[in-house]
């Protein structure tokens, strides 16, 4: 009885990290399906199960908001290559979008709110993983005098 219950717990316990793993897979932008991509970290089980393969990944964006420790979901996204055009395109992601992108340069784009901000950045075989920082202000709601 003891050891079919132990097998229970394991089973169990492998269930539980899966409920909690982010979205990911290759870039529906991407028509050759060549970007594999990890994006969520709206929850601190998704966060850290992407802390666990942020390395796998050579591109990663943080999405959060200036002076805050808020993080910024649901962030319009893409990646264009300077040579070949758009490598990457997502809609809703974030907070975190980590990117396996070939070595090149790169225009990052994210817009969140009607806000857009771009970024460039390269991307080279030799150089590591290249980490981006998004931040946006939001307004504040008025005080009463």
């Amino acid at each position: 009885m003891k050891h079919i219950r132990r097998i229970l717990c394991v089973a169990l316990a492998c269930l539980v990290p899966a409920c909690a793993l982010p979205a990911q897979g290759r870039a529906p932008g991407d028509a050759s399906g060549k970007i594999p991509y990890a994006s969520g970290g709206a929850s601190a089980a998704e966060r850290t199960a992407l802390a666990t393969r942020r390395d796998d990944y050579n591109l990663r964006l943080v999405f959060g908001v200036h002076d805050s420790n808020a993080m910024v979901a649901n962030v319009a996204l893409t990646v264009d290559d300077v040579r070949r055009g758009r490598v990457f395109a997502l809609q809703g992601s974030g907070p975190l979008v980590f990117l396996k992108v070939p070595p090149g340069t790169y225009t990052v784009v994210a817009t969140s709110r009607g806000v857009e901000q771009r970024r460039r950045v390269t991307v080279d075989v030799a150089g590591g993983a290249r980490d981006l920082y998004f931040y946006w202000i939001r307004e504040r709601a008025p005080t009463r005098p």
